[in-house]
């Protein structure tokens, strides 16, 4: 992780729209995760034994926990998502406008996990500065992204897909 990355802690006081909003992100957050644990438990109680119905009920509480960690470090560090985005740019060696619509969708979708792993990443204290070429190999190569039919079927005229 570059230093433009990391954040000095604040100091002062939070203005009462902030704490506001804080508080709402995170009562939604809990409430969305509350909810989705009653379905997991109400279907265990009916005895529900089906891998595909459990798989989609955890596939959602995962999500909803990366959503945590995106609006406990957001607040403390609102530039990192765009450092992310230009980050992978830099990478690729093309922006994700001008490299067609399947570069498009694999810079974004690079940029958004690589916000995601500093966020966790600073969390658990761990650092590297080749990360970036890292995330964006991996989503390149994924091929859940990869295989949907949509990607399948786009058709790049911009710049380079490496």
């Amino acid at each position: 992780m570059t230093d433009s990355n990391k954040q000095p802690r604040g100091d002062g006081e939070l203005s009462r729209e902030q704490v506001t909003l804080l508080v709402e992100q995170f009562t939604g957050q809990t409430n969305r995760i509350a909810d989705i644990t009653a379905i997991l438990i109400k279907y265990a109680q009916a005895s529900g034994k089906d891998w595909e119905t459990y798989e989609r009920i955890l596939d959602h509480l995962a999500r909803e926990g990366m959503k945590l960690i995106q609006y406990g470090r957001g607040p403390l560090q609102p530039d990192l998502e765009k450092n992310a985005r230009v980050q992978i740019e830099q990478t690729a060696g093309t922006t994700a406008r001008q490299g067609g619509m399947r570069e498009h969708l694999h810079q974004r979708t690079a940029a958004s996990l690589l916000a995601t792993i500093w966020f966790a990443g600073q969390h658990h204290l761990v650092e590297t500065d080749d990360l970036p070429a890292t995330v964006l190999s991996a989503i390149r190569q994924a091929p859940a992204i990869n295989n949907d039919p949509t990607m399948r079927n786009l058709r790049d005229t911009g710049g380079p897909h490496r």
